[in-house]
């Protein structure tokens, strides 16, 4: 250890993470940890950050950062070490403080070890095939590094909810036979003697619906969290969101916590839960809902039609779903599969329904090398809580050149892909901040060239995501263009999932702030 004149609260700190519990160990039996937390900290109503998907959360706790922040997806983490000197991982910040001290990480899920935690720090990586492998090497490890900083990662549970289900008897005895792993790696602190130096945490990323998680959904966004140690407190209140774990290991390190920042590190110490930290915990509020009144849907070539606002030449496509499938440009024939519905309360006149009933596919629509922007109406009020599309050229099952967008209940849904299936992106910016209910107005903008992705919600600029450049040169026409399911039309179905969206544009060109402007006059905004 560092000499450094710090108030280091534990001299180990232990992080064992069981991925896809979410609270379901509240329907089980779970004696190790009753156990272990008898007298500490616990809550099952901790929230996982949005999306409820893995590398988002793992994300969220080591770096102490919203998954808007740090950037990280399931398909980032597997391919790409973690180099962003900007957000280190809290193992990155307790070597600095800290130069000597043993750091461990033991993961089922090796993409943490590749994605999430920096390679240049020091830290003893291994990984396991299983949830028993796994507490068996974290067991090993404590015995005999007895580490300053250990990581554990246990996959099984989220395996087993997406096999049985999650809550199901498959999910829920998972959940049992894990708690004995957790046990073991406890009782290995105890054997090597330093149990009671050590702050003991118990986390889990997120929980599920049904097959699946990612949306937020009670059984999805809430999760264990509970605490061991010499300065915890015994409760079962408090709130906390999974990125909190970094904030709590620089408070067992002593190390400096800045105030929450929701455009950087936004991580904070739950209130409640340790004897001699009270700082106020900082909730931010979500955003307005954005509840539009229905109205007449403005002919194309009127006074207030589309068309005194945009030349000809650069609307590439205009759906207004006025009971029909219809290209108000001329240009589209679409062939429905399924059976779309349509509603006479959209933003403008009428609205579509699709997704689990029926889609839509064109033949006609093209992206080729150029830059394009994509426009929609997407209703938050029925989002799915699963991922659910509603335009693209992609399948998500396969790979192929193409681009895929959807949205959950909490954000929306960008993919991306080459012919090289190495070189899938992804992204899932969260809307709730911006708007809670109602109608959200997305615009995705796609600058080619330059290989970036402008987003504007309700005619707002959000943020720019970047791409590799790769994509510079390559033609997103694969597959058909598909409304209302990705490109084999399996997954919406699938999920059951279903939309709403009203006027689905889209324009040749890249769209800037102006042009932006000027389709939120289009709709009196």
């Amino acid at each position: 250890m560092a000499a450094e004149n710090r108030k280091r609260r534990y001299a180990h700190t232990a992080i064992i993470g069981i991925d896809g519990m979410g609270n379901f160990c509240k329907d089980t039996s779970t004696p190790r940890m009753d156990e272990i937390f008898r007298n500490g900290a616990k809550t099952v109503r901790a929230l996982s950050l949005i999306p409820t998907i893995s590398a988002q959360n793992w994300g969220g706790m080591l770096l102490g950062a919203e998954p808007e922040v740090h950037g990280l997806t399931n398909g980032g983490v597997s391919q790409r070490e973690y180099t962003n000197k900007a957000l280190p991982s809290i193992f990155t910040t307790v070597r600095r403080a800290y130069p000597d001290s043993v750091l461990c990480s033991v993961s089922n899920w090796e993409p943490i070890n590749r994605g999430i935690i920096e390679h240049d720090v020091g830290v003893e990586m291994q990984t396991a095939s299983d949830g028993a492998s796994t507490a068996e090497k974290a067991a090993a490890c404590v015995r005999t590094r007895k580490p300053d900083l250990l990581f554990v990662h246990i996959d099984d549970p989220d395996g087993a909810g997406h096999r049985f289900g999650y809550g199901t008897k498959g999910h829920l005895d998972c959940i049992s036979n894990v708690d004995g792993m957790v046990g073991k790696i406890f009782d290995a602190y105890v054997q090597a003697g330093i149990a009671d130096e050590t702050l003991f945490i118990v986390i889990t990323d997120h929980g599920g619906f049904k097959f699946g998680h990612g949306g937020y959904t009670d059984t999805e966004k809430y999760v264990y969290f509970a605490l061991r140690g010499g300065t915890v407190s015994e409760t079962e209140d408090f709130f906390a969101t999974t990125k909190d774990i970094n904030a709590v290991v620089r408070y067992a390190f002593g190390l400096e916590i800045p105030l929450p920042d929701l455009g950087g590190y936004s991580s904070q110490v739950p209130e409640g839960v340790f004897t001699d930290w009270d700082r106020p915990y900082t909730i931010f509020p979500e955003g307005d809902r954005c509840d539009v009144e229905p109205e007449p849907q403005p002919d194309l070539h009127g006074e207030k039609g589309l068309l005194s606002f945009f030349p000809e030449d650069e609307i590439r496509l205009a759906m207004f779903f006025e009971y029909g499938p219809e290209d108000a440009m001329g240009r589209a024939k679409f062939t429905e599969y399924g059976h779309v519905k349509y509603y006479s309360d959209g933003v403008r006149g009428a609205d579509a329904e699709v997704g689990a009933t029926g889609c839509l596919v064109s033949e006609d629509v093209k992206f080729g090398k150029d830059d394009f922007t994509v426009c929609a109406w997407l209703d938050i009020d029925s989002a799915p809580a699963a991922e659910a599309y509603y335009c693209g050229t992609k399948t998500m099952t396969d790979s192929g050149p193409g681009f895929m967008l959807g949205f959950t209940d909490t954000a929306l849904w960008i993919g991306v892909e080459t012919s090289d299936p190495d070189s899938y992106e992804e992204f899932q910016p969260p809307y709730l901040r911006d708007v809670s209910g109602g109608w959200l107005h997305s615009t995705v903008v796609f600058r080619r060239k330059e290989c970036a992705i402008d987003l504007y919600w309700n005619f707002k600029y959000k943020k720019t995501l970047r791409l590799p450049e790769i994509f510079a040169d390559v033609s997103l026409d694969a597959l058909p263009f598909t409304v209302g399911d990705d490109a084999s039309r399996r997954i919406n179905s699938g999920n059951d999932a279903l939309i709403r969206m009203d006027d689905l544009l889209i324009f040749g060109k890249a769209f800037g702030r102006a042009d932006v402007e000027k389709l939120a006059a289009y709709y009196g905004r």
